[in-house]
Order: C-alpha cells, then structure tokens, then sequence
C-alpha cells in the first residue's frame, strides 16, 4: 500500500530522465548479426584494413581465373570465387557473416553486383570502389 504514494513520482522521474527501453534498430539481432550500412569503401581504405591486419576483415576476388594471374595479379589472401558462380557458392561466405566482406573486381562494376547478392543473402558484404584498377592506379 505505501508503493501507491511513490507511483507518481516514480513516473515523473522516468519523464524528466527520458528512461525508456532502448531499440539498437537491430530488431533484437546482436550487432555481430546486422549488416552495416556502409556498402563501398575505398582502395586507401582497404590498404589500411590489410596493412593493420584487420581480423575483422576477407577479401573476396570475383574476377576469371585468368585474370587473377594477368596484368593486374591478385591480393595475397583472397578467397577467390568468380562472379558468375557465387549465386551457387555464396555459401562458402556464409562463415564470414560476422566480419566485413570486401568484394573486388576489375573496376569495381562485378564486385557491386557481388556486394548485392551477398548483402541480399544476409552478409556484410561492401564493394571496394575502383577494384583492381583503382589499387594498381594507388601503387599496391
């Protein structure tokens, strides 16, 4: 009976305060299970993530096998998958789900699509902006 009286006041503290039950707009997901909203990053932006061994971070190529070995070569410690098989092999991404996934391409068009399918399956994909092209053009 004596918790009556303090109802009231309790009420206006949580008002004055703003206390209410907070919404991280996951929908209850964890944050390791929600996509970012960042889609594209850069080629300065990727070097900085591999030179500081960002653990949090794959690379994935979804360049021909022929062009991997070509004028523009390859990122040591990709995981290679070419775009026209990854709606088949996504799946092999689907350990990655909780770190970032950098899609790279020749001139970033392929990975986009890349980064799009992989962000409808769920997974943190971005695009790195420029691909291949924009990393030799930066001296990598």
């Amino acid at each position: 009976m004596r918790y009556k009286a303090f109802l009231p006041l309790l009420f206006f503290v949580f008002t004055i305060t703003g206390c209410k039950a907070q919404d991280n707009g996951n929908g209850g997901k964890p944050a390791t299970e929600v996509q970012s909203s960042k889609t594209t990053m850069t080629v300065d932006e990727l070097k900085q993530k591999l030179a500081a061994g960002d653990t949090n971070m794959v690379l994935v190529d979804v360049r021909t096998p022929g062009e991997l070995s070509g004028e523009l070569g390859a990122i040591p410690g990709i995981i290679h998958i070419p775009v026209d098989e990854l709606s088949t092999r996504y799946t092999e991404l689907e350990k990655f789900k909780n770190k970032e996934i950098a899609v790279v391409c020749r001139s970033g068009n392929r990975s986009g699509k890349a980064t799009t399918l992989l962000r409808d399956k769920g997974l943190n994909a971005v695009n790195v902006s420029g691909g291949m092209l924009a990393w030799r053009k930066a001296g990598n």
